[in-house]
């Protein structure tokens, strides 16, 4: 980790925000969990051609110079609200590799190394660039070009706009014929936007949706995110090519496809009739001037509600979901965290269907340099995660999952049981829903799966340690002396007694996240976050950190900032 205890002058700022509410909640989730390597994506793209690599080095400054979101800096304990400073000057990351005579399998197993170490050293988020990049040279033509950035930055249509747009600077520079690129249309402008919006009308529409929904959906045994490993599955071919062709007669989205067989999938497996996993939108509103072609984070994750009523065929019901998606276009910007409330997950499941924008082909593209997007690495807090991602060789669908929860061959057999659902989908338009979930493969048996589908989010769980219980003494102890003064400098509040609720008193995630901060570092003790979220009373969460027994080494000190 960086030192963060450099002071930043005003000479050092272009400019301060907030954040999209899509990056409050990334922060609060890298906070949680700073070494963990959640929300660190990673790209690898092949490049085919010979390749200078200080002119490459220069490309990827220049797009840094031009893009404000790619030298911002995330702040979360110097105001009551979190913020992004935009900083002048940053200079790129950029390392250069040498794999030259690796054959194949050797070059496969040291870019799985390379993106473990990556994970490995998480990125100071008060410190930009968020982006570090990564030349190998794996021949005399060949080259691996590898992107690992903070997704607090960008999404995932932006990294690939950001790599056309360092390969176009390229090609200029080495004098390569193209017209200039034109002026970025920076972040800012969209945070901008989305201050004009009017989230209580949003809210409404979400709490509508949700209405009469009750638990939540557990396709997995318990909520762990630990040791996240991965999982690839590629559609066969055949099968790709009549879901296209599927879509195309029925006027259906293969997000939609895609969705309305999971929904099944958890249906089976949970015998739930009314039931949600999540998804992400690209978030990217019409109504916003030059927004697919803007570089920051856009995408949202959102509860889909999937109902099975009798009486539906296949089609209607698929017609129906994708009504519902669409009309979610004009709300798909309200946080997560305000749809369905604190420290409460209403899925464990997300699915996320990739849908980029085809760029058009250079007409000299042959006699110059060819790419190929060859891997990416990503890991959320979701236990199951689920990426759908066509490409020109068909469809791949890669799992992120806690392997503390599943094992490769559940997930596996999760994967193919899923494609046998869509081959059964598009097999059977018309037939009745009720009845084609009766004969899908039974539910499977596995460890880690949910046998029920539901649990009361309201229900006590089994604590990590000892039970926290309220002290019977009236004497408060040290701990809870200590706690209620934290509370009060963060909330901002008067003097608290033991009865006292973080989340009754306005306490939100990134104030709850600055509070476990400030008891690692006065306390000593690795606190999670969580603790927090389980415990919100004070007295209860005192009497959890005094049955903590381990001491951790407290963080790097703060960035001291003038402004």
């Amino acid at each position: 980790m960086q030192n963060a205890s450099q002071r930043i002058g005003r000479n050092d700022i272009a400019d301060i925000y907030p954040l999209a509410q899509m990056q409050e909640g990334i922060l609060f989730h890298s906070v949680s969990s700073p070494g963990d390597g959640l929300y660190m994506p990673q790209t690898a793209l092949r490049i085919t051609g010979r390749v200078d690599a200080d002119v490459l080095k220069a490309a990827w400054q220049g797009a840094i110079d031009r893009h404000p979101i790619l030298r911002s800096g995330f702040f979360w304990e110097e105001r009551d609200e979190p913020f992004q400073i935009v900083f002048r000057s940053v200079a790129v990351a950029f390392t250069a590799l040498d794999w030259t005579g690796a054959d194949p399998a050797t070059e496969r197993d040291r870019l799985s190394a390379l993106f473990s170490a990556n994970r490995a050293e998480p990125f100071n988020l008060r410190r930009p660039p968020l982006i570090r990049v990564q030349w190998i040279r794996a021949g005399e033509d060949r080259s691996i070009m590898v992107a690992c950035y903070h997704h607090i930055i960008l999404d995932g249509w932006s990294i690939r706009q950001l790599l056309d747009e360092v390969l176009a600077l390229y090609r200029r520079a080495i004098g390569d014929a193209g017209a200039a690129l034109p002026p970025a249309r920076p972040y800012g402008d969209y945070i901008g936007w989305l201050k004009k919006r009017e989230q209580a009308a949003s809210l409404r529409f979400w709490h509508d949706r949700l209405e009469g929904f009750a638990g939540a959906t557990r396709l997995l045994a318990k909520q762990l995110t630990r040791n996240f490993e991965r999982q690839r599955w590629e559609f066969p071919q055949p099968l790709y090519q009549a879901m296209l062709a599927y879509c195309a007669t029925s006027g259906l989205t293969l997000n939609t496809l895609l969705q309305g067989a999971l929904a099944l999938l958890i249906a089976r497996q949970t015998h739930s009739r009314d039931l949600i996993f999540g998804t992400t939108t690209a978030g990217r509103p019409a109504t916003l001037e030059g927004a697919t072609t803007m570089i920051g984070l856009f995408i949202n994750t959102l509860p889909v509600r999937v109902r099975i009523e009798d009486g539906q065929s296949l089609g209607d019901w698929l017609a129906t979901l994708q009504s519902a998606h669409a009309v979610t276009s004009e709300h798909d910007y309200v946080p997560l965290a305000a749809i369905q409330g604190r420290g409460v997950s209403l899925f464990d499941t997300l699915l996320v269907v990739e849908n980029f924008a085809t760029q058009p082909k250079r007409p000299d593209a042959a006699s110059f340099l060819k790419t190929e997007g060859i891997d990416f690495d990503e890991r959320t807090h979701f236990p199951l995660t689920l990426w759908a991602t066509p490409h020109s060789a068909g469809l791949t669908l890669m799992a992120g999952f806690s392997g503390d929860l599943l094992s490769p061959e559940t997930v596996e057999a999760l994967l193919e049981r899923l494609g046998d659902i869509v081959s059964i989908m598009i097999g059977s338009p018309s037939a009745d829903l009720r009845a084609l979930i009766d004969q899908l493969p039974p539910q499977m048996i596995a460890p880690g799966l949910s046998r029920t589908g539901f649990q009361d989010p309201t229900r006590s769980k089994a604590p990590e340690q000892a039970p926290p219980n309220t002290p019977k003494s009236a004497t408060p102890s040290t701990t809870e002396i200590t706690l209620a003064r934290i509370w009060t400098e963060v909330l901002k509040c008067g003097p608290l007694d033991g009865r006292a609720n973080f989340f009754e008193l306005g306490g939100h995630s990134l104030l709850a996240a600055r509070v476990v901060s400030r008891l690692r570092i006065e306390l000593r003790m690795p606190v999670p976050v969580r603790a927090l979220f389980e415990r919100p009373v004070l007295a209860d969460l005192a009497a959890y950190i005094d049955n903590l027994g381990s001491q951790e080494t407290p963080p790097a000190g703060h960035v001291e900032i003038e402004i």
